[in-house]
């Protein structure tokens, strides 16, 4: 959405941070929803049992099955940042977002590119869960708006360098430039997050 709708315009560049910061909510809601859902879900399959040796190593198989399709299939091919979803999905919010001029279709945008990324994050939202059903009480509140903060927070400081006046074309072009290290750092983060699992819950 910012790269689609950067422009010079004062009123242009305040509509279009009011449009990226209605995206980025509905991707934090999506992380909040879905993190308080399957914990819902695992305290009622697992009756309050979160040590479940055979899904957490189940779980980690998951979670380096992850960390090889990022490094493998999550960016396409080529020198874009365009990631790997279904072609006729992709071009859906690819369009969407270069001609929306609403806060509530930007919202729903990510919603949809949260769902589009499930496969993926899955994973990192069953983890999340575990880790909050670890927590006592209102902790467990606390550990939802926790990692829902850390869900968005790439995308919120993304926001914060273009408001502050990094152009929106030269971050773009840093993202091409260091795909490989992007694809890098996210894989080696699936790793050592189930290496965390392992060891804290399974060993």
């Amino acid at each position: 959405i910012l790269l689609f709708h950067s422009s010079i315009s004062k009123h242009r560049r305040r509509k279009t941070y009011h449009l990226a910061q209605s995206y980025i909510i509905g991707t934090g809601a999506i992380s909040f929803l879905s993190v308080a859902a399957i914990a819902f879900i695992l305290s009622v399959l697992f009756d309050g049992n979160f040590e479940a040796k055979t899904a957490l190593m189940i779980l980690v198989g998951i979670l380096l099955v992850s960390s090889i399709i990022m490094w493998r299939f999550y960016f396409r091919k080529g020198s874009r940042t365009e990631l790997w979803l279904p072609r006729s999905f992709a071009k859906f919010i690819g369009k969407r977002a270069r001609e929306t001029n609403d806060g509530i279709e930007a919202f729903s945008l990510g919603i949809l590119s949260s769902f589009a990324e499930a496969p993926i994050s899955l994973s990192l939202y069953v983890v999340a869960a575990y880790g909050v059903l670890s927590l006592d009480g209102y902790w467990q509140l606390f550990g939802l708006l926790l990692y829902t903060a850390l869900s968005i927070l790439p995308l919120a400081i993304l926001k914060l360098r273009i408001r502050t006046g990094n152009n929106v074309v030269e971050v773009q072009k840093w993202r091409v430039k260091n795909k490989a290290f992007l694809k890098l750092f996210s894989g080696w983060s699936f790793i050592t997050l189930a290496a965390v699992v392992l060891s804290f819950w399974v060993i």
